[in-house]
């Protein structure tokens, strides 16, 4: 069974809801479902006391306090071969908590896996499907789609929730806020932040990589691009961190998911009234097709549906790509003197870190029965397409395991692929080929302290959560 229609049940915002609205939530659909059960024949009653009993236990974790998703599938449904059925769980699995590319790289014995986690999704495994499935959209749709099955929201995140030609409107109203031009006009402002930050680094001889760089640095262009002070940053992070981190908390990332979009909601309201160069006020100014097909203004809510994205974007994955560089970096010291010998090098580095350590953990839906990657996959079932998985395929990379900043034609997926790749991802690259220019201009030498704990988190966004970093001054 796949995953229950938010708008038919209204399952779409469990993740937050407290544990007693969520009980509450579920006891209802109960009670309807239980009120026509004896009505029904045959396989509508069949269908119903399937997700009768599917309600039932979901209400029964709510109200024991999850520690995972409140929704599970059939662990392998009938059309599913009993040989592509793994145990995989890329969000609170241990292997994927302590090594999740090495994880990854156990999968590659299949070129279509089944997971019976989270509600059960399809796994890629070979590049060329993954492309494929992100470059049609009509067959796989990004729309209502999460990995715990109820991690999207009541509202679609524009553009990221929605399918072409709706998809292609608002994209078009971000992508020049952020084209090559756009990023080149606030590179100087890049540069003065990073290297700001690293001077006031580079003397302690040690520091938590995330805490005091990894986070601070996008975050602080992220508000200067919303025009905001700088002295705003550390507020941004405690939000993004409660709403991106507490996959089993669902109360401490609902209080953010509130705080963020009201705070965006004062912003635009001021923007409104008071116009400045700067993100928000641009947006204001945007226009998008109505129904009739004439051009109307985007509205004050679409705005803030807008920045919500642009906040949770912009601030985590680059983020990521940073603990994942330096990690690298610190374990590898001769690729790291590479870029300390010829900052030449660094672009790229940049490109092929991001292929080594391909973060991102995209889903997309099925949209009607069909045959992919030579299995049956039905309508409303779920795909997981690893870029991860795409970066490992030796038909792609033939030398994938090695790490070659000189690799030529590197045609990774670390940004995605089709109609949904990253809009930002010339920002994120000038702010990682920023960062690994000036870091290794102040500090060449630096290990990581084995001493204190490294730990990760997985899911949507693979990263790291510490990273103790450590040189002499």
């Amino acid at each position: 069974m796949g995953k229950p229609d938010p708008d038919a049940s209204d399952w779409s915002d469990l993740d937050l809801l407290t544990i007693d609205e969520a009980t509450d939530r579920l006891d209802v659909e109960i009670a309807a479902i239980t009120a026509v059960l004896g009505t029904l024949d045959g396989g509508e009653r069949d269908a119903a006391q399937q997700r009768l009993d599917l309600l039932v236990r979901a209400r029964d974790r709510a109200a024991a306090g999850p520690k995972r998703p409140l929704y599970d599938a059939p662990s392998h449904p009938a059309h599913v071969p009993a040989d592509l059925v793994r145990d995989v769980d890329h969000v609170f699995g241990a292997e994927f908590l302590t090594d999740p590319f090495g994880a990854y790289r156990g999968l590659r014995d299949q070129r279509v896996l089944w997971s019976p986690n989270h509600g059960g999704y399809w796994i890629l495994t070979r590049a060329e499907d993954i492309r494929a499935a992100l470059q049609q959209p009509e067959l796989f749709s990004s729309v209502s789609t999460g990995i715990p099955a109820h991690a999207s929201r009541k509202e679609k995140l524009y553009p990221l929730e929605l399918d072409p030609p709706e998809h292609t409107a608002y994209r078009r109203v971000i992508a020049p806020l952020f084209a090559p031009r756009a990023v080149t006009a606030r590179t100087a402002a890049i540069d003065s932040t990073c290297a700001a930050l690293i001077d006031g680094l580079a003397g302690r001889g040690r520091v938590e990589f995330v805490a005091d760089f990894a986070e601070p640095f996008p975050t602080r262009i992220f508000t200067n691009i919303l025009g905001l002070p700088v002295a705003e940053a550390s507020r941004f992070v405690t939000w993004n961190n409660a709403l991106l981190r507490n996959a089993d908390k669902p109360e401490l990332r609902r209080d953010a998911h509130i705080a963020i979009n009201g705070y965006l909601r004062d912003l635009i309201a001021q923007r409104r009234t008071a116009p400045r160069d700067d993100v928000v006020s641009a947006l204001l100014t945007a226009t998008v097709p109505s129904d009739e097909g004439a051009d109307r203004p985007v509205s004050d809510d679409e705005v803030q549906n807008l920045c919500f994205l642009l906040f949770i974007a912009g601030l985590d994955t680059v983020t990521a790509a940073l603990t994942w560089c330096f990690h690298f970096l610190a374990r590898n010291p001769d690729h790291r003197r590479l870029l300390v010998a010829d900052k030449g090098v660094i672009p790229g580095a940049v490109e092929e870190l991001l292929r080594v350590h391909s973060f991102i953990n995209p889903a997309r839906t099925v949209t009607h029965d069909l045959e992919f990657a030579g299995v049956q996959m039905l309508q409303g079932e779920r795909l997981l397409l690893a870029t991860a998985l795409a970066a490992q395929d030796p038909e792609e990379f033939p030398d994938e395991a090695q790490v070659r900043f000189d690799r030529p034609g590197n045609r990774h997926m670390a940004f995605g692929a089709g109609p949904h790749r990253c809009a930002g991802s010339h920002l994120a690259r000038d702010e990682l080929t920023t960062a690994l220019e000036q870091w290794h201009a102040r500090i060449p030498d630096y290990a990581i302290d084995d001493a204190e704990p490294l730990t990760l988190h997985a899911g949507g966004v693979f990263g790291i959560d510490r990273l103790p970093l450590v040189w002499s001054t």
